[in-house]
Parts: C-alpha cells; structure tokens; sequence
C-alpha cells in the first residue's frame, strides 16, 4: 500500500481532485533525528503549495542547503522554479549567501533582522513560510541562544501577512526549552528517525505524524498519532510503507 506522505501530513495535494479539500494546517514542525535528512518533505510541500493555485506563493529560508539544493530538488519534482522566481511566486532567500557576500559582519542578532525585513518585505497573500534549519540560528546565537530562537518565532507566528508556516529542526542539535517550546506551536508534527535496526537499502527511515486533538484546542500535549510510514526518498519520487508490508521487513 501506498500512501501520499503529503495527505498524511495534513497537507491538501495539488491535483487529487477533490472539490473541498480540508484547509492546510497553519503550523507544521518537522523534526528529524541525525541520520535522516527532512529537505526531501520541504521540496515536496513546497512544489505542491505552489502547483496547488496560481495565487500561491512560497518564501523559503534556507540555511541547511543553499538556494541551488532546492531548486535542483524541485527540477526533480518536475517544476520550474525559474519560473516561479521570476513572477515573485518564490522567493529563496540563502542565509549562507547572504553571510558571505554582507559587508558588514553579521552576528545573531543582525542575522535575525536581515530575515524578518526579508520576511517584512514579501508581504504576499496565501504565503506558506519554510524555515528549514531552526537550530542554525541557535548557535549563532553566542549570549541568547535559543531564547533569541524562541523570540524570533514567537513574531514570525503573530504575524497575519503569511499564512502557512514549515519549521524544521534537528532534535538532536536542538535545546529541550526550545523543542518543547516549537511543540507547542504546531498543528501537525512531523518526526523522521533512522531505522532501529540500521541502514537499509529498500528504506531511508521511518516518519510518523502527530496532530493536535481538536477536542482540547488549548492543551498542546495532547496528540493524536495519526500514522507511521517506512519510506525511501528516491530522485523523483517518495515511496512510503507501512509496517509488515510485503517486501519490507517488519521494523
């Protein structure tokens, strides 16, 4: 059985036809473990958000990978990004670059200012916000660290211009205040872990999705499993499995 990774991470899929598809979540956290590497569900959410409406727009910070990285991934998902930066569909801005080539030193705190007048200026409707690398800006941080983290994105969520959100963290690199703190903020969280049993050649690791219970809106602890996959990233496509499949040995 196949299931589309998207659809089970709360997200409404480009083409599915459906006439009334269920509203995208506002908030979702993706947290891989050291062994996995979540840009694989980035470059999917990032292409359907986009392919979804002409109206649609995507600004992506990217500090894991360079602009390069996602937009090859995205070839591979067969669109074009040339075409969507030229119409102001997509918009990438490179951390990494931007430390590079400034003239001025940037330090955390200029760092953070340089992304939120990114963020204040790609003022856009329907906008989905993928920050893919929270723990980057944690350890620039040298005196405030996560607590800077935790300020910066307590302002990029009060802000009503952008409608979706895409947080990625690596668990292991990331403080407990500040995990616990981003849990609290999604509507949908997505784990990817390493096989227990190690590496194989037919998966790439397991992703499991947890959604907040409707029934206590208010208390963030309480969370509905809602389904674990076995998947395997492959160049233009992701396949997933579930647990006992036929093929797949029962991890």
């Amino acid at each position: 059985m196949v299931w589309d990774i998207l659809s089970v991470c709360g997200w409404p899929v480009a083409g599915s036809g459906d006439d009334s598809p269920n509203a995208p979540p506002r908030v979702t956290l993706i947290q891989e473990q050291s062994g996995v590497d979540g840009n694989f569900l980035l470059a999917m959410l990032m292409t359907n958000h986009l392919k979804r409406s002409a109206d649609n727009h995507v600004l992506l910070l990217a500090a894991n990978h360079n602009a390069a990285h996602y937009t090859a991934a995205c070839h591979k998902l067969t669109f074009n990004t040339a075409s969507a930066i030229q119409t102001g569909h997509l918009c990438i801005v490179d951390v990494l670059s931007e430390l590079y080539t400034s003239s001025d030193s940037l330090g955390g705190p200029e760092l953070l200012q340089l992304i939120n007048d990114r963020l204040s200026e790609h003022r856009k409707s329907n906008t989905l916000v993928i920050v893919d690398d929270l723990t980057f800006y944690s350890t620039m941080q040298l005196t405030k660290g996560e607590n800077a983290v935790i300020d910066f994105v307590e302002q990029l969520l009060e802000t009503t211009a952008h409608d979706h959100f895409v947080l990625k963290v690596n668990v292991s690199e990331c403080y407990e205040r500040l995990c616990t703190f981003l849990i609290d903020m999604a509507d949908v969280l997505v784990t990817l872990e390493p096989l227990p049993s190690g590496s194989l050649r037919e998966l790439d690791g397991i992703l499991t999705v947890y959604r907040k219970q409707l029934s206590y809106p208010l208390v963030s602890a309480v969370r509905e499993k809602s389904k674990t996959l076995l998947y395997k990233v492959h160049d233009r496509m992701v396949r997933t499995y579930v647990h006992g499949e036929i093929g797949i040995k029962n991890l």
